[in-house]
């Protein structure tokens, strides 16, 4: 699943090569859309952006938001390339005079005016540690809203903060020395503060990463490490899946002791 800096990734390469440009055709295959193709032709890319896990793109007073979930992809290709997959997996392609935007496989393509699509998002989404608008205290006042609640469910929780994944999530639960299985209820408000300078600091790292062009593999220490030890300490690190979400999780069971 594309986790929040891909979607900042996708969407600094789609800003870049597509603002500023004319909409010479389009498709889309979407079940939510106020406006018909045919109107978004001549329409100018006024920009591209990512909130968390979704990629939005700006057309001239609307929006369409991506996610790609798990098998979403996109191409940025030439005007004249041949497509990568079959067409009938595309589910968004805009084409610019020099350059097309081909989206495979994505569950959610959205078009609505660019108001509406904000709204939306402001209301349903946390605070995303890649915005300027990224508010620490807001990420911890949405966190102790989940008492009950186990960390790891909660930093999984959109509405919490915004384009954490599995990845991330078993990452930054490492660095902290914070066990996968406590509740909120457990940490105290500086443990939870250092749970979200990691969701922040790993965040940027991964995106920076991203931007150069290079692996991830420098930024896991425990995920899909399943033979691997500690870094840290030398243990084993411990795979199992945890119940209340469904999702792999790694540990080290003396850095984040139960």
């Amino acid at each position: 699943m594309v986790e929040g800096p891909t979607a900042h990734k996708f969407a600094y390469d789609i800003e870049k090569t597509f603002i500023r440009k004319n909409v010479i055709d389009i498709y889309f295959k979407t079940r939510k859309s106020v406006v018909d193709d045919r109107d978004l032709i001549g329409r100018v890319i006024s920009g591209s952006e990512a909130y968390g896990k979704n990629i939005l793109i700006h057309i001239d007073g609307y929006t369409i938001r991506l996610h790609l979930m798990l098998y979403g992809t996109i191409h940025i290709q030439l005007l004249n390339e041949e497509l990568r997959k079959p067409f009938k997996r595309v589910r968004l392609q805009i084409k610019t005079d020099s350059h097309k935007l081909t989206v495979y496989n994505a569950p959610i393509v959205e078009i609505d005016d660019e108001e509406k699509v904000m709204e939306y998002i402001m209301k349903n989404y946390g605070p995303d540690p890649l915005r300027e608008d990224w508010d620490r205290n807001e990420a911890y006042l949405n966190m102790i809203k989940h008492r009950g609640t186990t960390i790891s469910k909660v930093l999984l929780d959109q509405s919490v903060i915004s384009g954490v994944g599995n990845i991330l999530r078993n990452e930054i639960l490492y660095r902290a020395g914070i066990h996968p299985e406590k509740r909120v209820e457990e940490l105290d408000k500086e443990e939870l503060y250092k749970v979200i300078h990691y969701v922040e600091k790993l965040s940027r790292e991964w995106l920076d990463l991203k931007l150069k062009g290079e692996r991830l593999k420098p930024l896991l220490k425990v995920y899909n490490r399943y033979r691997g030890r500690c870094e840290k300490c030398g243990e084993k690190i411990i795979f199992y899946i945890q119940e209340d979400i469904g999702r792999k999780t790694f540990y080290c069971p003396k850095c984040q002791e139960r």
